[in-house]
């Protein structure tokens, strides 16, 4: 397992960066828009255009690491997302609503290095590894969880002095968060790693392609059915915590507690999609999904949310970590850029769900978007009988 570690060392390192920087972001974003813009069907709009930037970047990813490596798309597109992070820190120094927009664009750049850091692990490692190389990326995150909402709650009040906002912590932190993650992942990778070679390109075997597809269409339905979830009632949280009369803090420490349950488990669970196959976990991960749901339905208070909001991440952590370890194995399997796809369609999905926050908070308020995510949570639990036509051990 320590030699395996060692070919995934500066994309840990890489993922611990980019993930404080880019949850510490999080933590404000929403609240950045309702200090910028007095629209409520604005909220949500920044956040959904770092998706789409997410997605751009996906695809400029794709790209370099196709012509020259992934180690280059990884480097490239974390100094982007720095770029970003410096754009959002001025927005709201200047009161932009258009720069803050232009910020998060930028910025989503960055999380796509981050997210296609998972698969990056997973390529370089042998076979029996791939899901456990997965998984410790993915967990590499709880340094984000942790970390990221912690320092916003920290030097919030500092900088509030310094810059007349306390909100602006976040982008400080999601800058020197993305420009490690740049240093560390060039800095930390072995000159003999696969990741400085350009990626293989798609392939070739057409009629053994084309008899999985619908396998490769399932796998990106059920991985965009968890993340859009997730999505819409994380994004929902700090409005509600605000309009309940909590501060800053208690929003930093909710989010605290979901990303533990997002990421803090990875490993364990990566070892055991390895040894027992990943379409179990995706059963219970789902249910985690519909009890976190039904929870903070049943009670939105500081406590209650709390809780609700780990297993909402617990759940999405167990989904996330079996669905992307199947789509690791169809991709090099087919010789296949479903990894790539797959996560487009994810970013897609976010858009949406970030887009219409605003509208949908105004018109259903907190509660009614917890019943939204029970009922995509159910949707998805229906869907999961189709991973037994997959073909990708």
């Amino acid at each position: 397992m320590i030699s395996e570690s060692r070919k995934i060392f500066g994309l840990l390192f890489s993922v611990a960066f980019s993930s404080i920087g880019f949850i510490a972001a999080i933590t404000v974003t929403v609240l950045a828009a309702r200090e910028v813009t007095n629209n409520p069907l604005f909220l949500g709009f920044p956040n959904a255009v770092g998706v789409g930037g997410a997605f751009i970047g996906t695809q400029m990813f794709y790209k370099i690491s196709k012509k020259y490596s992934r180690l280059a798309a990884l480097s490239i597109t974390f100094l982007i997302g720095a770029i970003g992070s410096v754009v959002l820190f001025y927005s709201l120094i200047i009161d932009s609503f258009v720069l803050l927009m232009i910020g998060a664009l930028i910025l989503g750049f960055g999380q796509s290095a981050t997210l296609q850091s998972r698969y990056a692990a997973s390529f370089v490692a042998s076979e029996n590894f791939k899901a456990t190389a997965l998984s410790l990326a993915v967990w590499c995150s709880v340094f984000g969880s942790v970390f990221g909402p912690r320092l916003v709650s920290l030097y919030s009040e500092y900088f509030n002095k310094l810059f007349e906002s306390e909100l602006i912590v976040g982008y400080i932190v999601a800058m020197v968060g993305m420009l490690f993650a740049s240093a560390s992942v060039i800095t930390f990778t072995s000159s003999r790693s696969s990741l400085r070679n350009p990626a293989e390109s798609e392939v070739t075997d057409t009629q053994k392609f084309s008899n999985s597809k619908e396998g490769g269409r399932t796998l990106t339905l059920l991985l965009v059915l968890n993340h859009f979830t997730m999505v819409v009632i994380m994004s929902a949280t700090p409005l509600h915590v605000q309009d309940i009369g909590e501060t800053v803090q208690l929003v930093g420490v909710i989010i605290s507690y979901h990303t533990l349950g997002m990421f803090l488990l990875s490993p364990i669970l990566g070892s055991y999609v390895d040894k027992y196959g990943y379409r179990r976990f995706t059963y219970i991960g789902t249910g985690i999904l519909f009890i976190s749901c039904l929870v903070t339905f049943i009670n939105s208070g500081p406590t209650a949310l709390k809780i609700g909001l780990y297993l909402l991440g617990l759940g999405w952590n167990f989904n996330y970590v079996a669905i992307s370890s199947a789509i690791s194995k169809f991709s090099i399997k087919y010789k296949s850029p479903l990894n790539i796809r797959s996560d487009s369609f994810v970013f897609l999905g976010s858009f949406t769900a970030h887009t219409t926050l605003g509208l949908s908070y105004m018109l259903i308020g907190y509660k009614g978007l917890v019943v939204v995510g029970m009922l995509v949570s159910l949707y998805l639990f229906l869907n999961l009988k189709n991973l037994k036509k997959l073909d990708i051990e």
